[in-house]
């Protein structure tokens, strides 16, 4: 066979093998102006109005603050002197993690007008894990208000990182991966049938994988060798933090669909990103900014409603619309015109490139066969 026939043949390949990127439509984005000038561990409520994290009150004690998207109504409900981190915006409360009063790390529920806040488990286990540059990123607890299930990382008997999942009162702890893995930062589905985490693989790269509720039917669903952290699944996809290669020291978002196909960044510029959040209702993402002069920012990607593109006049468009991302590049995003167009015209082309590869096997094996001198 000729070189350039194999080179067809590989290309043909890669082409019906590429996965679809996982849709969604950025209709504008914002900056959310806080008075506070250092934080972490945003959260969004789960009707994208108001904003959860955790900063400085006067003394510089660490406290949880919720503020509206539109900078005003700034309140603290929590008056400690135990640091804070990975917040989880439950139905009418805040999940947070901080240390106990004998310096363990527990999951703590705090209610939204500060009045009341509350240990969840009594066990002397740690229950979370501070985050530390270049340390393993354990994740905040998980909220399914489908089952009133929380998930989160324990260390468990092995001294590994185990999903466990516990009610809101504080009954019914059990581990819900049962193997010799480490597992950690578990975060439920949409519709709470399913959680994805990180573990790792064969050779101990961090790779996402996705589990049924009850810890079945696990599937990895990434393969590169990059860490992974701050994962967070909404209706268009899992979210999570990562860089593009080895020796890249600012952190990324990326968007990938649940089956693991359509892998891409979510915005194409940018300096450093950080904790992306879906809004519960799906049509709003948070995430942590830092410019390149330092500043830390809290944005805001108002996603297109579902209902509204369905929607879409059926008048004549182009191939794609481009959508604004945060304080980036414009990326080019499917209309659902186009996924009609490709459902007519991927069948094709796919028709087409079997003819091809019938035609260059065909070749291969008459150039083959000896020739009559």
């Amino acid at each position: 066979m000729k070189v350039s026939n194999i080179f067809i043949y590989l290309f043909l390949i890669s082409l019906f093998s590429a996965p679809v990127s996982a849709d969604l439509i950025i209709e504008s984005n914002a900056t959310v102006n806080i008075p506070d000038k250092d934080f972490w561990s945003t959260a969004i409520s789960p009707d994208g109005t108001t904003i959860a994290y955790v900063s400085y009150d006067i003394s510089r004690n660490q406290q949880i603050f919720t503020i509206k998207t539109d900078g005003s109504q700034r309140k603290q409900l929590t008056n400690d002197l135990n640091r804070k981190w990975d917040i989880e915006w439950l139905t009418d409360e805040l999940s947070f993690m901080s240390y106990d009063n004998v310096g363990i790390e527990k999951i703590f529920i705090v209610s939204l007008d500060g009045s009341k806040t509350r240990k969840l488990l009594n066990e002397t286990i740690r229950q979370g894990k501070e985050p530390i540059k270049g340390d393993r990123f354990w994740g905040a607890a998980s909220w399914n208000p489908e089952n009133e299930k929380i998930l989160f990382t324990l260390l468990g008997k092995n001294g590994y990182e185990d999903i466990f999942e516990v009610n809101i009162d504080g009954t019914g702890l059990k581990m819900v991966i049962n193997d010799t893995s480490r597992q950690w930062n578990p975060r439920w589905s949409p519709d709470g049938t399913s959680f994805v985490f990180v573990s790792q693989d064969k050779i101990n790269l961090d790779q996402l994988y996705t589990a049924n509720a009850d810890g079945t039917g696990i599937t990895q669903i990434t393969d590169d060798a990059f860490k992974k952290y701050n994962l967070n699944w909404g209706k268009n996809g899992i979210l999570f933090v990562s860089t593009e290669t080895q020796l890249a020291s600012s952190e990324k978002i990326f968007i990938i669909n649940p089956d693991g196909t359509g892998k891409r960044r979510l915005i194409e510029d940018g300096f450093n990103q950080r904790n992306p959040m879906w809004s519960r209702d799906g049509n709003t993402i948070l995430y942590e900014a830092t410019d390149i002069k330092g500043n830390k920012l809290i944005e805001l990607l108002n996603l297109q409603k579902s209902e509204v593109i369905s929607a879409v006049s059926p008048a004549p468009t182009v191939a794609g619309m481009i959508t604004p991302t945060a304080r980036g590049t414009p990326v080019i995003e499917k209309t659902p015109r186009e996924s009609t167009l490709e459902e007519l015209v991927l069948p094709l082309i796919f028709i087409l490139g079997l003819i091809v590869i019938i035609i260059l096997a065909f070749r291969a094996y008459t150039d083959s066969k000896p020739k009559k001198k």
